[in-house]
């Protein structure tokens, strides 16, 4: 693995190297966001915390109201440095943003796992159950390429609230399926006139055999590749569905431009808790982009 990164890092143009190296190190500072390490106060609440939030013994929920919209660099109250600034409740935009992209990734990477199980299986099903069929389920994918994504979002994240982030994921997914399902029909009805393919037809394979040991593990290359490119897109969902207060995520890119934007005048001067979550959010949408589209054109150029 290491001498396919060399590989691919002597390759790769200068600003390539800086998009990696950058989303490197947003995807690091997301793992270690991710809240996933139980934690017992002294009064006995249990809650989770991040790696970053134990570093450090902070708290991204922890409000101090003295330390209201202070600038990147500032002095807090007990005498630390707050190295982004803080939002206006007090909290530390640091861990707010170490936070959310934890669970912006979490968000994005569980939305597009649920559109490549139903685009891989739609378009599955459209290449091998015959013409008729094949019709019908492309015209069907057409058909919901065309419904407005945030408005089937907003219908079913109230009609099952109830279910709780889990809605989230599953209407974000059944966004994106649609450009998956058409590339595995095109790929599997390729893969089919293969001659190592017709060979086993030819042997006797069934046609589970043929599924299982031919067909998926040919269309699984292109299935991530496309995967992975719609993870920026459902980042940039995340982020809008949070602005509007339909996200679940306590902390994300439009939880906190939302709640500062809610809490600013025409006439206040404190810049710096909506410009430095939108630099942070441009600069990893960017970084991952510019990586994942140069995947694409690589993994393209050798298929």
């Amino acid at each position: 693995m290491l001498a396919a990164f060399w590989t691919w890092w002597r390759a790769a143009g200068v600003a390539e190297r800086v998009a990696a190296v950058v989303l490197a190190a947003c995807v690091l500072c997301g793992l270690l966001g991710g809240r996933w390490w139980p934690v017992q106060e002294a009064s006995g609440l249990r809650h989770r915390l991040s790696l970053i939030e134990l570093a450090t013994g902070g708290d991204a929920d922890r409000t101090h109201p003295e330390d209201r919209l202070l600038p990147p660099l500032a002095m807090t109250s007990d005498g630390a440095r707050s190295t982004l600034g803080t939002d206006e409740l007090g909290r530390s935009l640091g861990l707010r943003l170490g936070v959310a992209l934890g669970g912006s990734l979490t968000v994005a990477c569980a939305a597009a796992l649920i559109a490549i199980v139903i685009g891989t299986a739609w378009g599955l099903a459209a290449a091998l159950l015959g013409s008729r069929w094949d019709a019908w389920l492309m015209r069907g994918a057409e058909a919901s390429a065309g419904v407005p994504g945030v408005v089937v979002i907003v219908v079913l994240v109230a009609a099952l609230q109830r279910l709780g982030p889990v809605v989230v994921f599953a209407a974000m997914g059944l966004l994106y399926w649609q450009t998956i399902a058409r590339v595995v029909r095109a790929r599997v009805l390729r893969l089919r006139g293969e001659a190592y393919v017709e060979a086993s037809v030819a042997m006797g394979a069934g046609p589970w055999h043929r599924l299982r040991v031919h067909l998926l593990p040919g269309v699984l290359p292109t299935v991530l590749t496309y995967g992975a490119l719609l993870v920026p897109r459902l980042v940039l969902l995340e982020s809008l569905l949070s602005y509007l207060g339909i996200s679940a995520a306590p902390h994300s890119f439009g939880r906190i431009i939302a709640g500062v934007t809610a809490t600013l005048s025409p006439l206040s001067p404190s810049w710096w808790p909506v410009i430095v979550p939108c630099l942070a959010m441009a600069g990893f949408l960017l970084a991952l982009n510019l990586v994942l589209d140069a995947h694409g054109e690589r993994a393209q150029g050798a298929g």
